[in-house]
């Protein structure tokens, strides 16, 4: 059967009619707009099955930092919720389950006083720090986590203690989880404003969302058949202390992985050293956090003064005037 040269033309061009996005092909057209079905492999199934937990357009759709920070993410999240269920064991022992000599009423009680302390420490706390969150987000992110495992290890020590310290104890670990959850709340949700590129916040914290779920659902799986296991003061402390070290170390690699392009008062130090200095340089966000120190304060930086001896040539003082050495004064 012979052809005419429209129908040849016709018949090589109809498979380049595609739709494509930022991802990748979505489908393919024949000249007539018919879908051309494509054959089903094993890497279009596990894109969909990505495509079900990451944002759409991943990874043009975010920043360099989002994937990084979601792996180390997703494994302290791992570490954190079998830590959690070693805790959680021992919150009840501290209620009295199991003790005959215990009451339901004393109980419920001890719960309320701790949800008490604890919303009164989250109403506190945010209007203390609420404004230095968003510019400080790594360390608050980092923060969050400290005091959660700090609120673990009051939880395992709970059932140890006598009545009234151990009242104290479980109203101390109430609040620090309440400081976490603004803390680490508020943070991740100007990492996530940081991570979107288009428009596509919203999408990107329920995906987040999905991430945790998923991650929190296999931790508490592999969790029920650790605790089985693990018995004994000396075998729970060594295993929270594993657990923990996990957690923060995986957290710590988390938010130092993240290259934030907005200015604090640190990164405006480092950046003012980096142009005032010998070289003479602008640095670029991933060259001023890799210089960025996760410490309580920025280092060198008096409070009392509010100003920073940044060496042999500049002074920053307030965060807006910068002193030369030979005198000459520069506003920013």
């Amino acid at each position: 059967m012979r052809m005419t040269k429209k129908e040849f033309d016709d018949r090589t061009i109809s498979s380049f009619y595609k739709v494509v996005d930022e991802s990748g092909l979505i489908c393919t057209f024949d000249n007539q707009g018919t879908p051309i079905m494509t054959k089903k492999t094993a890497r279009s199934y596990l894109k969909a099955i990505m495509d079900v937990f990451l944002p759409a357009g991943y990874p043009h759709s975010v920043t360099p930092d989002y994937t990084p920070y979601q792996v180390y993410d997703s494994l302290q999240a791992f570490s954190s919720t079998i830590a959690g269920l070693l805790s959680s064991r021992a919150v009840l022992q501290g209620f009295g389950v199991g003790d005959s000599a215990s009451s339901a009423t004393a109980a419920v009680l001890l719960t309320v006083l701790q949800e008490a302390t604890g919303r009164l420490a989250t109403i506190l706390f945010a209007h203390r720090h609420g404004r230095a969150i968003e510019p400080e987000c790594k360390f608050y992110r980092f923060l969050a986590d400290i005091v959660n495992d700090s609120a673990l290890f009051l939880d395992i020590l709970s059932p140890a203690l006598p009545p009234y310290p151990k009242v104290m104890a479980l109203c101390g670990a109430g609040i620090l989880r309440a400081l976490c959850g603004v803390s680490g709340g508020a943070a991740k949700a100007s990492l996530s404003a940081h991570f979107a590129k288009n428009g596509n916040l919203a999408e990107l914290n329920a995906k987040d969302g999905s991430q945790e779920t998923v991650i929190s659902l296999v931790g508490m799986l592999v969790g029920s058949l650790f605790v089985q296991f693990v018995h004994g003061k000396a075998a729970v402390w060594a295993w929270m202390v594993v657990l923990v070290g996990i957690h923060l170390w995986t957290n710590y690699k988390a938010v130092t992985s993240v290259q934030m392009r907005t200015l604090n008062k640190q990164r405006m130090i480092i950046l003012t050293q980096a142009y005032f200095g010998p070289k003479n340089t602008i640095l670029r966000p991933d060259q001023a956090d890799a210089e960025f120190w996760m410490g309580l304060k920025s280092a060198g930086w008096d409070l009392e003064t509010n100003a920073l001896e940044t060496g042999p040539f500049i002074r920053l003082v307030q965060g807006i005037k910068i002193e030369k050495k030979g005198g000459e004064v520069v506003y920013l």
